[in-house]
This record gives structure tokens, sequence and C-alpha cells, in this order.
């Protein structure tokens, strides 16, 4: 009988095991990197990368990761980057209960990440070869592993017989990366893996197509262009749209055509931060909300908050998304008139080109309309003009990796500022506006920035802009300790590109820094890291004191368990990792740091430069 065409190994590839198919299976798929916490039950996936190595036989380039979460957020980011999904390795039921909120992070963000987990072994004789050789091996036989990811996971599946490995694997990464991106989880126990690879001739690499992003139908296209068409205050809402190809294109063309401002938090680069037609700041944005007759969601899990923000009686919303139910968030009831499954891109661009049928017929309204908006700015000029285009002096300085800009900058961490990180007279001299400033005039307009300030992230918008697609990012979901891990990924993926993450000091120990500036240098993949340090968890202290406005803790401006009495000295943790550490509390030596931490970063080493900033 002759042998199914469709599933031809192409060539004559020298794979021997399940293991040694599962990496090879994982290149041949697009996975470039595969970042590993090793575990009792990764050994054949090791010794598979050793023997693959020895052969000639291409494989994911794998990196060792010290903590499972920073691994995680290392894939996401490179996904960020390319849209191609990356694989991690992790140990059985405790490694995937360590990769933590990140699981949440790619679930928001739309990741395509592929998680392979180990599992307990099954054999448990003497001739078993992989089985259970370790009291671990009962301990971590838990009733259901792939329970843990089960609310946040796209995908989960375990590969059981090493012949169903080209199956299983080719599946997990088109679904990682085909439709509304996700987690893919896959476990597989190590005496699987040690079984002989897949029948030669039964290794399917072709076939695996992910579906072409879907846009507008016909009938939404015109719906929606006729009631922009007819509107007199639109408003566009979006926070993720720049996450796809030409995504920042589109959002600029179709606002600059239909004269629609733009609002939402800008998880990636949407628009330009000094577009006229990007209103960056939460107060703007709300009073357009409640005066807007037309408001247009696009790829955005909270266009608005309910209870602080209303919309105008009689406002219709449209809202446009690949799933514009959100499927995965059990209670989101904000209003819609009109729903459409799309690719976010695709429709603005569908939009934008009915609108330039329909402009000559759209009235005075929108020339008028078009005339104030672009006349009247972003609302954070002032923030523009303070950080003007950047100093060229200090660009250059920057990235020069001279070691006499190092020795400028003084060598050592630096300390805490004389203990307290205070100024002159014991006040601090540096708001974090003052540091976005500073930072704006070192860094080029195609580094990346990575932001994680939280209850600064408009700070960062209206005070560092960026002009680049690409060039801001954030994790797009509620896991906070993501951008360290990230910042190595997305270096990974462009390392001609710099990488400047932007953090709060809470982030910075959620990201588990020392792993985070291991797995940078283990990848060669330095960043730099600009800490907004102002002794604590101001985002947990803020509800303490908007929901108990007149109480115990609002009175003493202080809430139980948000400041921090004894934090580490960051600069100290990042020289103990072999990184540049700087402690700031001032803007002269804050440029000076960033020169620094610009200079070590060409000379191939991550920077940590915390900032005292002042306390709320």
């Amino acid at each position: 009988m002759a042998a199914d065409p469709d599933l031809q190994e192409p060539g004559d590839v020298d794979v021997r095991t399940c293991a040694e198919d599962v990496l090879y299976l994982l290149g041949a798929h697009g996975v470039e990197v595969l970042f590993l916490n090793p575990g009792t039950d990764s050994a054949p996936i090791q010794e598979a990368a050793a023997t693959l190595a020895e052969r000639g036989v291409p494989q994911p380039r794998i990196v060792a990761c010290s903590f499972e979460a920073v691994a995680l957020a290392a894939a996401h980011g490179y996904w960020q980057a390319t849209g191609r999904p990356q694989a991690v390795w992790v140990h059985v039921d405790a490694g995937t209960q360590n990769l933590g909120a990140m699981v949440h992070d790619v679930l928001r963000d739309r990741a395509g990440v592929v998680v392979l987990a180990g599992r307990t072994p099954y054999g448990e004789g003497p001739d078993d070869p992989g089985g259970r050789d370790s009291a671990i091996h009962w301990q971590q036989d838990v009733p259901d592993q792939t329970g843990i990811l089960r609310g946040y996971a796209k995908w989960t599946a375990e590969l059981v017989r090493s012949e169903d490995a080209p199956r299983v694997v080719g599946r997990a990464v088109q679904v990682a990366g085909g439709g509304v991106p996700g987690l893919a989880y896959l476990i597989v126990s190590r005496d699987v893996l040690m079984q002989p690879a897949a029948a030669r001739g039964r290794r399917r690499l072709a076939g695996w197509a992910r579906p072409h992003p879907p846009g507008l139908a016909q009938a939404a296209v015109d719906e929606i262009a006729g009631m922009l068409a007819a509107a007199e205050r639109p408003v566009l809402v979006t926070t993720r749209i720049g996450r796809h190809p030409g995504g920042a294109a589109a959002v600029t063309r179709f606002a600059e055509l239909a004269a629609v401002p733009v609002i939402g938090r800008p998880e990636a680069f949407n628009i330009a931060s000094d577009h006229p037609l990007f209103r960056a700041r939460h107060d703007e944005a709300a009073v357009l909300l409640g005066q807007a007759d037309v408001v247009l969601v696009v790829e955005t899990d909270v266009p608005w908050i309910p209870r602080s923000t209303q919309l105008a009686p009689g406002a219709r919303v449209v809202h446009i998304d690949p799933d514009p139910l959100h499927t995965s968030i059990p209670l989101w009831t904000f209003p819609v008139d009109v729903a459409a499954t799309a690719d976010g891109a695709l429709a603005l661009g569908q939009l934008a080109d009915a609108w330039e049928r329909l402009r000559p017929v759209s009235g005075a309204g929108w020339e008028e309309r078009r005339r104030l908006l672009l006349t009247a700015g972003s609302g954070s000029g002032a923030a523009r003009d303070a950080a003007g285009s950047g100093s060229g002096a200090a660009r250059d300085a920057a990235g020069s990796g001279s070691g006499a800009a190092r020795d400028a900058a003084g060598s050592g961490s630096g300390g805490r500022g004389g203990g307290d990180g205070t100024g002159a007279g014991g006040a601090r001299a540096l708001r974090a506006e003052d540091v976005l400033r500073i930072l704006a005039e070192a860094v080029e307009p195609g580094d990346i920035v990575v932001e994680e300030a939280v209850t600064n992230a408009e700070i960062v918008a209206t005070c560092l802009p960026r002009s680049l697609p690409g060039t801001l990012t954030s994790a797009g979901g509620p896991g906070l300790g993501w951008a360290l891990g990230a910042s190595v990924g997305l270096r990974l993926a462009l390392p001609d590109r710099r990488v400047v993450a932007v953090v709060g000091d809470g982030c910075f120990m959620f990201a588990v820094p020392t792993a985070a500036l291991c797995l940078a240098a283990e990848a060669e993949a330095p960043f730099v890291a600009v800490i907004l340090d102002n002794d604590g968890y101001r985002a947990s202290r803020l509800p303490v004191f908007s929901l108990f406005p007149d109480g115990t803790s609002a009175a003493a401006r202080e809430a139980v368990g948000t400041r921090f009495r004894r934090p580490p000295d960051f600069a100290a943790v990042a020289e103990a990792c072999g990184a540049l550490g700087r402690t700031v509390a001032d803007q002269a030596g804050l440029r000076d740091a960033l020169v620094a931490a610009f200079a070590a970063v060409a000379d191939g080493r991550s920077a940590v430069v915390s900032a005292r900033v002042e306390r709320d």
C-alpha cells in the first residue's frame, strides 16, 4: 500500500527517540527558542539536545532559565516581537505552578506560547526505561496536573505515545499561534520521551495552516461606516491593536481620515504618542467618552470604567474584536449596539476605505471637527515640549559603550542615596515625571520601552514619547513581574534593538530579578531596567484611601502592608547578578546613571537604575 504523500517526512532526518523528535518538530514548526527550567523529568530532553547537536539535526536554541515565570515572560516578549510561538519547559506540577501570574498575562494579551511540562513517569519496574526511581515521583503524581492551567490555557493535551509526537507537537504550535492565539499546554512523561521515535514516513510537517485573520463582512462595513459618517462626536478606544502588523498604521490612517480622537491605555504602540489625535490622559478620555455619540471599541478588554465614566444618553457602541463576546471574562457586560468578529487592523483598514468613499457626502461637520481636533493637540503637549526631541549628546554618550562614561557615573552600586535616597534637606528631588522626561532624552526612537509602571503608566504615556511602531509594549494583563523576563525575550527576538523596562519597585521584586538578570546574561540579551522606587505598593495603597476616604488609613496617610520599611538595595542586587547597578535621587545623578546604563548594555551587560522618587 502506498504511503500517504501528505504524511511524508522531508529529507533524511536522523531522529531516534521521542525526545529528539519533539525537539526537532518544535524547530520544524518555527519554534526558535526553548526556555528550559530542568528537573528530574527533563533528562531525555537534555540528552536529546546534546545528541541532535552532535548529529547536526536542527532544533530550537535552548536557553537555561532559573525560574519558570521569568521563562514564560521571556517567551511572551518574544511572541510580541515576532508573532511566532516559542516554547517553555517546566518541571511537572511544581514547575507549572511556578509559571504563576504570567499565564494570566498570556491569556489577556492573546500571546502564542507552547508550554511543555513533564509528568510523573508511568513505569516503576526495573525494566521500565525512564520509570519512577525517586520518592518525588509519587509525591508529584497529582490527580489533575492540567487543571492547574485549565482556566488560562487555550489548549491542553498529553503525549502518551511516541508515534503521536508529530501530530501532537504540530497541533500545539498550530493552536498556540492560530486564530485567537493563546497558551498551549502539553504534558509528557519521561518514559514516553525515551521511547523510539515515530516511524519514518509518518512525520508530517506540512498542512498545519493557521487561519488568516478575519475581516468585516461587507454588511458590517456599510453599517459601521454609516454610523460614523452620521456621527458628530465619535471616539475610537483601543489598547492593543498595535500588536498586529500594520495595526498602528491602520489606527493612524483611520483616525486622520475620519477625524476621530484615539483613547485607551496603550498596551502597545497604537499611534504616535505626540499625534494630535491621541488623548493619553485619563481625564481627557473620560470627557470624550461622556460626550461621544458613537464609541468605536477595537481590541480592548476594558473600554472604560463604568464606576467613574458614563456614556452620553443615546450613545451607540460598536465593538470589533476577534472575540467580541470576551468569553474568557465571565462578567463582560459593557453595552454594545453593533458587534463584529474581526481583526482590528484589517477592520480599521476596511472602514478607512469606506470612509474615503463616504467623506464627500459627510457634510461640513466633519471638516470642522477635523480642524478642531488637529489644532487642539493631544493634551500632553507640555510633556512633549519638556521632553523635547531628546538630547543628541545624551544619546550619543549613552550609546557609546565607553568605559569613561561609566567611570564618570561612579562605580559600585551607589548605595541608596545615603541610606534614605533623599536629596538636600531630606526631601526627594525626583518625581516620576522627571524620571520619564530625563529618560526620554536618553532613549533612541527605535528603542523598545517595556512598561510595567502600574499607577505611573499614564506618566509613561505622556512623558516618554514614542514615535515608531513596536517601540512601546506592556504585558496586556494583570500579572505583575512580567517586564524583566519579557525584556530578555524581546532582545532575543530583536538583537539589534535596545530594550528599556520601566517598572515600579514592587514589580521589580515580583519579577524575580536575580532569575531575570541571570537569564539575560545566559542568553546574551542585556537590557536596561529603570525603577520608579517609591518604597511600596502604591497600587494597593490608593484603593484603601478611595474606598475609605474618611477612614483611619486616610487620616494617617498610610495603608497597612503597602510600605517597605527595609527594602532591598536594588542596585546591589543588580551588581550581585553581574549587571550594572545605580541608585539615584536627583536629576544630575539620573542622567549620569543612564549614560552608564546604556554604555553597559552596549558592552553586553544589563543595567538597573533605581530612581528614588517622591512618595505619594
